[in-house]
This record gives structure tokens, sequence and C-alpha cells, in this order.
């Protein structure tokens, strides 16, 4: 079999230098990324400046005397711990502070200062222990709007100077010592303690009013239902007295009704054989006259008394 050497040589070197000008394209050309900036230095100072995200230019990496310096002009964050101040009873307080920022000018960032990173740390620092010093520690526990737009307007004022700028600033964590921390859960647990009592007292007033009103609308509800049934036996009555028959009728069985059974005693009379009315007369003037009761016990034993 016959190998085509030109055609080998070929399809092997068209890669080979398809991927030797890529390198050296991404090695030679200056770019700028979005949301970026690019500064040009020539002998050390700025010499171009570029905003513009896409290409600068290609093989300007082989002066020797220019540098290129690619700065993010993307939003950033850093967190300080322990910054050390004191509140306004000269107790020390110890918060954590976030501060969120971007760099505007690279220029000043990379040249008014010999280092932004620090200068940002220093100036929170500062700016964080002059602004809370002398605060009712409340404000702190609340992180209050009026001492955070404070703080930040301290801080975004001073790092525009570097080219920064600042967007927030946040307290995220407050720390006091050990026994200033227990005298404040002791303070507040005793008004949580005096919430409740006032709750608790609040609820059983409001439960004992609710009771009486409740007693007085069924009061009156009560009192409406018997005037109502009183009126309707009134139109009752009226109604059946127009009616007489009916009306006697039921007046005589209404009388009887009124009657109580265990409290009456009816008498049919004698029945034959028994004790006639006379006798019983005679037996009652007997029993109530002493001197008829002597003389028939003299009779009876045959010898005068």
């Amino acid at each position: 079999m016959q190998i085509d050497t030109p055609m080998l040589i070929a399809a092997l070197g068209v890669p080979a230098v398809m991927f030797i000008v890529i390198f050296l394209f991404k090695r030679l050309a200056v770019t700028t990324p979005e949301s970026h900036e690019t500064l040009s230095l020539r002998f050390g100072k700025l010499h171009h400046r570029t905003t513009d995200a896409g290409l600068v230019g290609v093989a300007k990496r082989l002066v020797p005397y220019d540098t290129w310096l690619t700065v993010s002009r993307q939003w950033d964050e850093r967190i300080y711990r322990e910054i050390e101040t004191n509140d306004h009873q000269g107790t020390i307080v110890k918060v954590d502070l976030r501060v969120t920022f971007r760099i505007t000018s690279g220029e000043k960032a990379l040249f008014a200062v010999d280092d932004w990173e620090a200068a940002l740390e220093s100036t929170a620092l500062h700016e964080t222990a002059a602004q809370l010093a002398g605060k009712d520690r409340s404000l702190f526990l609340h992180c209050s709007p009026e001492l955070v737009e404070q703080l930040t307007s301290s801080i975004r004022g001073s790092m525009t100077t570097y080219g920064i700028e600042v967007g927030d600033v946040r307290i995220m964590n407050v720390e006091f010592r050990p026994e200033v921390t227990r005298q404040m859960f002791e303070t507040v647990a005793a008004k949580l303690e005096v919430a409740k009592a006032e709750y608790e007292e609040k609820g059983r007033t409001d439960a004992a009013l609710l009771l009486a009103r409740t007693e007085q609308r069924v009061a009156e509800l009560e009192a409406r239902a018997k005037t109502e049934s009183l009126k309707a036996v009134g139109r009752a009555y009226q109604e059946l007295r127009g009616r007489t028959e009916v009306f006697e009728a039921y007046e005589h069985l209404y009388r009887l009704a009124q009657l109580d059974p265990s409290r009456l005693v009816s008498f049919d009379g004698f029945e034959d054989g028994e004790l006639s009315r006379a006798s019983l007369v005679e037996s009652d003037l007997e029993r109530n006259d002493p001197h008829t009761r002597i003389t028939r016990k003299s009779g009876s034993n045959g010898a005068p008394a």
C-alpha cells in the first residue's frame, strides 16, 4: 500500500498550525470581559483605559514596556468580624460587619492607594467604631435603619476617593460581655412575665365581660319571649271569648284543674243498716256533754252515781 506523503503531512500539519494560531491569539490578544475594565500601563504609568467589553487588540503583549491589567467592576462583599466599640453605658460591644461594594474606577483603586483592600478594611473598622460609639444598645440589637444608613453614608463617602462604591453596610452579629448578656436576658425574661400577666388578666376580664354580655342578651331574649307568649295567650283568649260555649267549657275545665286531688274528701251518704244522721248527731252531743256521759255510765251499772 502506497502512502501519499504530502497528504499525510497536510492532514497532520493543518490541526497543529490551527492549534498554534489559537494559542498565540489567546496569549497575545487583549480582551475586556463583561463588567470589567482593562488598563494599559506603559512604563508603569496609565496609558489607556478601556471599559467596553470586547477585543482590545492583538499582538500588544509583544511590546515589553506595556502591561495590561483587568479590573473587575462587579459587586462583591467583605465581612469584618469582632469590631469593638462602646455603647452609651461604656460597655464593650463587638459587631460583625458586612460591606457590599464594587470598583467604579480601576485607575483610582490601583493608583490612588497602595492597597484598596487594606484601605477598605481600615475605613470600615474606624468608621464603625466612630459611628457606633455612645449609641444605645437597643439600636445595635434592633439593627436600627437610621444607624445603618448613617454608617453606610460614612463609609461610602470615605471610599469614593479610592474609586470604590459602597452599596450597603449591614450589622450581622452583636456580642456583649457575658455579664451584660445575662443581665439583658433577665430583663427580657422579666418583661415577658409582665406581658404574660397583663395578657392573662386581660383575657380573664374579656371573658367575664363576654359572659356578662351573654347573660344580658339571654335575659333580654327570655323577657321578649315571655312578653310574646303573654301576647299570644291574650290574643287566644280574645278569639275564645267570641265563642261562648267553648269559653265556658274552658273556664269549667280550668277551675277543675285548679283543685288538688290529695286534699278533697267526697261523701256519698250511709247505706242501709249504717248509722243515720240522727244517731250521728246524738252521738256527737253525748261526746260533747259530760253530764250525759256520767248518767249513761251509772245506768249501765244499775246504781246511781
